[in-house]
């Protein structure tokens, strides 16, 4: 309903105050109700983002192994995604490209990196942790050498040398340990983010 004339705008006919008088077809007497509107739409979407947030924590803790595996091939469909769009490019615009061949070199790599993420996604899982324990290893025998050649601080080098050493053989024998326990902490991350959102949801509405 018009605030001037007191009567609803016709069809069609446009008014100077119409984007403050209606609102997802709901006539609006004081521009105040707009903002209500949109406040409640705000808390709505946020109610629900809180809530998949939580869902989406307990279903990665819960299936930490097929989360990871997912999320590897969604990576590696990236990729591959990308390779192939920019071999494209460069196939079909040769001229935008400044070496075009290096640059279908690199769409190739990517996207047969692209297809191994997707096809070895669970032998990927497991290969960086034990390559990650390999690494652990080495650095815990260069902090032993230190301590071979380093007086003053032999003791505190030889201990941290033998601790990071215990870490990489845990995480060699058991390279889904550190797969398991990323994934818990990314799944605790979403239910705690969602926790949150759904108290601040609760104070404001």
């Amino acid at each position: 309903m018009s605030r001037l004339t007191g009567k609803r705008p016709m069809p069609g006919k446009k008014h100077a105050l119409a984007p403050f008088l209606w609102y997802n077809g709901k006539s609006c007497e004081k521009e105040g109700l707009i903002l209500e509107y949109r406040f409640r739409e705000l808390l709505r979407n946020k109610l629900m983002s809180a809530v998949m947030s939580v869902a989406l924590g307990i279903v990665i803790i819960i299936a930490r192994r097929a989360a990871l595996d997912l999320l590897v091939k969604i990576i590696g469909g990236l990729i591959l995604a990308g390779g192939v769009a920019f071999a494209a490019i460069d196939l079909i615009r040769p001229e935008t490209a400044t070496n075009l061949k290096m640059d279908l070199t690199v769409s190739g790599l990517a996207v047969l990196a692209g297809i191994i993420l997707i096809t070895c996604a669970e032998g990927i899982v497991d290969f960086f942790p034990t390559m990650m324990g390999v690494f652990l290893i080495l650095n815990g025998l260069s902090h032993l050498a230190v301590a071979g050649t380093d007086s003053e601080n032999r003791i505190l080098a030889g201990i941290l040398g033998v601790a990071i050493i215990i870490l990489g053989l845990l995480i060699v024998m058991r390279p889904g340990f550190i797969a398991d326990a990323i994934m818990v902490f990314i799944g605790a991350s979403f239910v705690v983010n969602g926790i949150f959102d759904l108290v601040m949801v609760k104070r404001v509405s």
